[in-house]
């Protein structure tokens, strides 16, 4: 918190009745201890000013994080032709980058095109650091100071910022460019109107995040390997959500020089795209941290001939601490990595070492036991990467079940403490480490894994609870994670969790899911209304309203055979409910996408998903229908007519089953064109496989059902209704 004294003219709070104490000439440290009180007081009284605002503000202002001071001020500020942008000190690179970025976004979502510096303008948006002369003569014209960018030596936050908006000047001050960066951000979100009716209404704001690192980690070995182009697409956005870290997870999807054999071709980021985004990055205040596995997770390296050797059990997936060729390999891996990386962290996995013990060091964890060799591994690691001066991460799941040596963890290793359950606390998970005095991060989940949508319902509680807690054990981060266990999921669907999380960790817990939804759709699309965040939710809710924990499973589950028809029976009703819901949410994409100003390629993800959804149900239905058609003809042999009723099922004109076949195509090539908007083309056929298989198999049972008809109408019997694969006979309804 910032300790130099500010002005409120409103709030009148510093009379001549404070300077008058002065006369009684107290210490230096009287006069240090006396000041950080004052201040103490002052910004607890100014952040309660800053709630009420925030209680009584109009419904149009929407922004994500929350500030922790908003108070609105008179009359608004009308962007036009004879507004500038001035960088108080030209020669900021930084500050030029920040706002050039401002400047195209405003021309994208608001439809103005303001000037950079050039000319005189009757208004001005004047942005810099706080200590600049210029910022500061503007901050003292203004009514309301911020105590964030006060420029005192107490205030450590490097990313707070203050944004004053008068009817004839935006002044942006930040702490550092980070600051400058992340109040422009606000004020991207703070624009109301488009064109000639474009202006900014009038607010204060003061800001500054509560975690240090606010980060995402996605999964790029499991499947997708997103292209240059959209992890750039990735840190724009997570930088507009405010986030600083950015940590690519691989396994084998490190392009290495030193063991070329590893990377698949056309699957993994190669040294060049390393260092294109690296630079990227920077001029977002984004921090890359590389994760490389270095123990568990190594299936792809270790299926390799040439590393079989290095595997606790034949062709594995954990590196054996017994052979000193794995410290080799992750010596090599990360000399590699240090000279394209040039951040403070490793992130050295080490997570799910589930067959450590049951190979090579079955002896040594059987004599030292299981925590000992474990904890000796990471040590190892810890000496071998010790030249490159960086703090290490690893994730927590492994050390939290054996909490008796968690003392035996170097007090400089950073524990990434995840968990992705709907809890309704996380204290318990979070107190071993604090105790033990380790630094940890809380990493929850955006429940992307294994869905056709992330699921939503357990997002909003994992998120900002696990967060909440973190924050209150002291975690000097959150980190968001996004995973693609069965390769199919699609990053773009996944924007909710990550804003969410970028919200939670930037603001003081507790988050609130109602205001953060009120927001959500201005702040992230800039669109009116909650049309969008709705349908995100519904979306998001599937899993739940049909009691399933993965909705992928669900979606290529075989359907010929008992289980999947006895769970569309039991599901009827709840599957007409879903398929009313994601057909609502389609309408409603399909309506107002083009309303969205901002973000709008998440809009095709999520029509494909609420199509995947439909789809879904509607084979449920079809399949039901199937069986009742089935077993009533094969029970009634003797009545054609009820025969008859199944050509609906392999008749030219209209066939319900080459019906599945034709939704699945049409997926098919829509789920192709979502794939390559994000990806490179290595693993896509490997997902399209998966529809050509549920193609085939559809048709494949039409021409069988086809051929079963015409021997009926040559033998009057059909095959039998299990061995068929219309499951066991329905139960008649009471």
């Amino acid at each position: 918190m910032a300790c130099s004294v500010f002005y409120l003219r409103q709030t009148n709070f510093l009379s001549s009745d404070f300077y008058s104490l002065q006369s009684i000439r107290p210490t230096q440290s009287m006069k240090i201890y006396f000041r950080s009180c004052l201040l103490s007081f002052l910004l607890i009284v100014f952040a309660i000013q800053g709630a009420n605002a925030q209680g009584s503000q109009p419904a149009t202002i929407h922004v994500l994080p929350q500030p922790k001071v908003l108070k609105l001020t008179e009359g608004a500020f009308k962007l036009g032709a004879d507004t500038r942008i001035i960088l108080a000190d030209p020669r900021s690179e930084d500050d030029r980058f920040a706002a050039q970025d401002f400047l195209d976004d405003l021309r994208e979502t608001a439809g103005v095109s303001l000037s950079l510096g050039k000319g005189r303008g009757r208004r001005s948006i004047l942005i810099g650091l706080a200590d600049n002369a210029t910022i500061s003569a503007a901050l003292r014209r203004t009514d309301l100071a911020s105590p964030v960018v006060a420029g005192n030596e107490q205030n450590s936050n490097p990313e707070g910022y203050s944004l004053s908006i008068r009817p004839d000047q935006i002044v942006i001050a930040g702490r550092t460019a980070a600051g400058v960066f992340y109040g422009l951000q606000t004020l991207k979100q703070l624009v109301q109107g488009e064109g000639t009716d474009a202006y900014v209404p009038g607010v204060f704001v003061a800001d500054w995040p509560t975690m240090r690192w606010r980060a995402l980690s996605d999964d790029i070995s499991r499947g997708p390997v997103p292209t240059v182009e959209y992890i750039k697409r990735q840190l724009r956005t997570e930088a507009s959500l405010k986030m600083n870290m950015h940590s690519f997870y691989m396994e084998q999807s490190f392009a290495s020089a030193a063991h070329p054999l590893i990377a698949p071709q056309g699957g993994a980021l190669t040294p060049s795209d390393i260092r294109e985004l690296v630079e990227y990055a920077r001029h977002y205040h984004i921090e890359l941290v590389p994760e490389q596995q270095t123990f568990g997770h190594l299936h792809n390296a270790l299926k390799i001939e040439k590393y079989s050797d290095l595997a606790e059990t034949p062709y594995g997936d954990v590196l054996s601490p017994q052979q000193e060729g794995t410290y080799k390999l992750i010596a090599d891996w990360y000399r590699e990595l240090n000279d394209l990386f040039p951040g403070r962290f490793f992130h050295i996995g080490a997570d799910e070492t589930f067959e450590l013990g049951e190979g090579q060091s079955r002896d040594m964890v059987k004599a030292r036991g299981l925590g000992a060799v474990y904890f000796d591994h990471l040590k190892r690691v810890r000496e071998i990467l010790d030249p490159y001066k960086r703090q290490l991460m690893f994730w927590g799941d492994i050390a939290l079940r054996h909490p008796d040596l968690l003392g035996q963890i170097p007090r400089d290793m950073i524990v990434m403490n995840w968990s992705y359950g709907a809890s309704e606390s996380f204290e318990a998970r979070l107190k071993p480490f604090k105790d033990a005095g380790l630094e940890q991060f809380v990493c929850p989940g955006v429940q992307n894994w294994n869905q056709i949508f992330p699921n939503e319902e357990v997002a909003v509680v994992n998120i900002p609870n696990f967060v909440r807690d973190g924050q209150h054990a002291g975690a000097i981060g959150m980190m968001n994670t996004s995973w693609d266990d069965d390769g199919e999921a699609l990053f773009e669907m996944a924007w909710y969790g990550v804003a969410l999380g970028a919200a939670a960790s930037w603001q003081d817990a507790p988050l609130k899911i109602e205001s953060f939804d009120d927001s959500f759709d201005w702040a992230f699309f800039r669109s009116d209304g909650h049309g969008f965040v709705q349908a995100i939710r519904d979306l998001g809710r599937v899993n739940t309203l049909l009691g399933t924990s993965s909705s992928d499973p669900l979606f290529w589950q075989e359907p010929f055979t008992a289980a999947f028809q006895l769970r569309a029976r039991t599901l009827a009703d709840k599957t007409r409910q879903m398929r009313l819901m994601v057909e609502q949410a389609e309408e409603t994409l399909l309506r107002d996408g083009e309303k969205a100003r901002r973000n709008r390629s998440m809009i095709p993800a999520m029509l494909l998903a609420a199509r995947k959804f439909d789809h879904m149900g509607r084979r449920m239905e079809v399949i039901q229908q199937l069986g009742n058609d089935y077993w009533n003809a094969y029970l009634n042999l003797g009545d054609r007519r009820q025969v008859q009723r199944l050509r609906r099922y392999t008749g030219a004109v209209r066939n319900s089953l080459r019906e599945m076949a034709e939704e699945l195509s049409a997926l098919r090539a829509d789920y192709r064109e979502q794939w390559l908007r994000e990806n490179r083309p290595y693993w896509l056929d490997t997902i399209l496989a998966r529809y050509d298989l549920a193609i085939a198999n559809w048709l494949g049972k039409s021409r069988a059902l086809d051929e079963a008809l015409r021997d009926y109408d040559a033998s009057s019997t059909l095959p039998n209704p299990e061995e068929f694969g219309v499951g066991a006979r329905p139960i008649a309804p009471k």
